[in-house]
C-alpha cells in the first residue's frame, strides 16, 4: 500500500498538482481494482495532500480493457494487473 501512495505522490508532482500558483480545485482520477486499497487510504491521501480523489473501480481485466480501449478515459492513474499470458505481454505483430 505504501508503494501505491508513493507512486500516486510521484504522479501528482509530475502532473503539476504541486504548483501552489494554481487556484482551481485539484482532482486526481483513479481507476483501480475494487479491493486494492484500505478503506481509509483515500481519506488519508486527501487530507495529507489537499487533493480530491475520484476513485472508480473495476472487477476484471476485461472491464478495464473495454474502458481503456474507448480512449480518453479521463483517468490520471490506472492500476492494471500485470500480463499473465504471453499473448497479453507483447504487442501484436503487424
Amino acid at each position: 500500500m505504501k508503494a501505491i501512495a508513493l507512486a500516486l505522490t510521484g504522479l501528482i508532482l509530475l502532473a503539476g498538482f504541486g504548483d501552489p500558483a494554481s487556484a482551481e480545485e485539484k482532482i486526481l482520477n483513479v481507476y483501480n481494482w475494487s479491493d486494492y486499497i484500505g478503506p481509509d487510504t483515500i481519506a488519508n491521501f486527501e487530507k495529507e495532500y489537499g487533493i480530491k480523489v475520484h476513485y472508480d473501480t473495476f472487477d476484471s481485466n476485461e472491464t478495464l480493457e473495454a474502458k481503456m480501449l474507448t480512449g480518453n478515459s479521463g483517468y490520471d492513474v490506472v492500476v492494471p494487473t500485470p500480463p499473465s499470458s504471453p499473448a497479453r505481454s507483447r504487442p501484436a505483430s503487424t
